[in-house]
């Protein structure tokens, strides 16, 4: 009798291909399966409940700002399931105890997205709390002002290019000026004087001098994918990626030479002798940064200090030229301060005492936040119950900023209106509850953005100067600009200039 035959345990590469596809899959299914299940009890889009495809689909829309504004009241709740682990809350009070000096809350790994050098942690990127208050401790001082004598005179010689740009470049001419272009050269200018002693030029040369702003501003749809979708940020900033195709500071455009500009600045600080100047680069030298930690702060100070305050120019600068009520007013308001003796470039100390522009300032960051952000923090591990609902730790709590800033409960069944009145027409206590609501739009806590002294100071000075220098009225009001809402991207933005006579 013959011997039984033995199967063959080879495998065919379809059945092995077959296998795999059967664990992908299998693997795939359980964990969008545990995703959605852990919560399911809070409601959102079905897509967002087990995969990142609906949040995705969101950042590449250039429409953030428009979709998320609407999100909680489309779900009739303050805490809505945007993806597998995220969630978006409108409620100031919930953010605020996310944000809390003392609470027990972390950063998401959303942060990390924010490394323009993806070798070095920054203030902002770094995600322990612990290293995170260290570095804002050696920062803080140099980022509020405080150890910067020079601060209110740097960002007035700017203000002051600025004007003599407007003057002799386009005022009483036939020549458009594009001032979405031109608010990102001034704050650029503010920022890198204030940041490293000198400003890069682009006023003065009336041009983007290394490129660096036109490399940004296409990098932004990329940026906001990697800020949103954990997958692609993980590939983005692994070692072996960044070993490919990460910026080198040897480039000649890009992130990649900005970061050599940076070393060539710092690098000059940090030579043996050197006397330090009193601007942020010489404050966090002398708090202990070292000096990769300021080549890669000062970085991150260029561009987040640059667009997000030219943002909140161009989105108010359209509204008040837009509004024949609050630009007549407005401009009433500088005649009057402009008799009593003001200064040129007006003071900062005096600015703040003008209450029509206080409250100009307030609405124009308020009508569109500075960044269409979800900037998250952590649930700790115990959990958290939020309006009700559980929240596991580990959750990724996130800020809807357009929904917060237009909310009618706290501003007003006019809320979607520019209306600077709405702080003036307020009592004390209500105006400065308001003011507050709008300052969530720059964090808050041990997580308040280091940088908002600068950028107020910038916005107070930059709108009282135009104004009482020039009119404006735009060239084609039935589309004023190309606005894509990524963090904010604004192109062609053509306005006409003409002198005015403010005495």
């Amino acid at each position: 009798m013959g011997a039984l035959p033995i199967p063959s345990l080879e495998a065919s590469p379809a059945s092995l291909a077959l296998l795999g596809l059967f664990l992908v899959t299998s693997w795939y299914i359980s964990t969008s399966f545990f995703a959605w299940y852990r919560l399911g009890h809070i409601p959102g889009p079905f897509l967002g409940s087990f995969s990142y495809l609906w949040i995705i689909r969101i950042a590449r829309s250039a429409r953030q700002e428009k979709l998320y504004r609407t999100i909680n009241d489309d779900y009739n709740s303050r805490l809505v399931r945007v993806g597998p682990n995220e969630l978006i809350t409108d409620d100031p009070e919930v953010l605020r105890r996310a944000n809390a000096v003392r609470g027990d809350y972390g950063k998401d790994g959303w942060y990390i997205s924010a490394r323009f050098n993806p070798y070095q942690d920054t203030m902002i990127t770094v995600l322990d709390k612990t290293l995170h208050d260290k570095m804002k401790a050696k920062t803080a001082a140099g980022y509020a002002g405080r150890e910067i004598d020079l601060l209110e005179p740097s960002v007035d010689e700017q203000i002051t290019s600025l004007i003599t740009l407007l003057k002799t470049s386009y005022a009483d001419t036939n020549v458009l000026v594009d001032m979405a272009e031109l608010s990102v050269f001034l704050t650029m200018d503010v920022i890198t004087s204030a940041s490293f002693g000198k400003p890069f030029g682009h006023l003065n040369a009336n041009a983007d001098v290394f490129g660096f702003i036109e490399d940004v501003r296409k990098n932004w749809p990329v940026i906001a994918l990697m800020l949103d979708a954990p997958v692609l940020r993980s590939v983005m900033f692994s070692k072996w990626f960044l070993s490919f195709s990460g910026p080198r500071p040897t480039d000649k455009r890009g992130l990649g030479q900005m970061m050599g500009i940076a070393e060539k600045h710092v690098g000059e600080r940090f030579k043996t002798g050197s006397e330090q100047q009193r601007d942020m680069l010489g404050s966090w030298i002398k708090n202990g940064m070292s000096r990769e930690e300021c080549e890669a702060e000062g970085l991150f100070a260029l561009v987040a200090g640059s667009d997000t305050t030219a943002s909140v120019i161009r989105i108010t600068l359209l509204h008040l030229i837009s509004n024949a009520r609050v630009y007549s007013k407005f401009k009433d308001v500088i005649r009057q301060a402009v008799k009593t003796g003001v200064s040129t470039p007006i003071s900062y100390a005096v600015c703040t005492k003008i209450p029509y522009l206080r409250a100009l300032i307030y609405e124009g960051i308020r009508i569109r936040a500075p960044a269409t952000g979800l900037y998250p923090k952590t649930v700790p591990p115990q959990g958290d119950t939020i309006h009700g609902l559980y929240v596991p730790g580990g959750t990724a709590i996130c800020m809807n900023a357009p929904a917060m800033l237009k909310s009618r409960a706290m501003f007003g069944a006019d809320a979607d209106l520019f209306r600077p009145e709405r702080f003036l027409e307020a009592d004390d206590a209500t105006r400065a509850s308001l003011e507050r609501e709008v300052e969530m739009a720059f964090g808050y806590g041990r997580y308040m953005c280091a940088g908002k002294p600068v950028a107020f100071m910038e916005l107070y000075k930059t709108f009282f100067e135009l104004m009482r220098n020039f009119d404006f009225e735009l060239a084609n009001p039935m589309k004023p600009w190309d606005s894509y809402s990524y963090v904010f991207v604004e192109e062609n933005m053509w306005v006409k200039v003409t002198s005015a006579n403010a005495e």
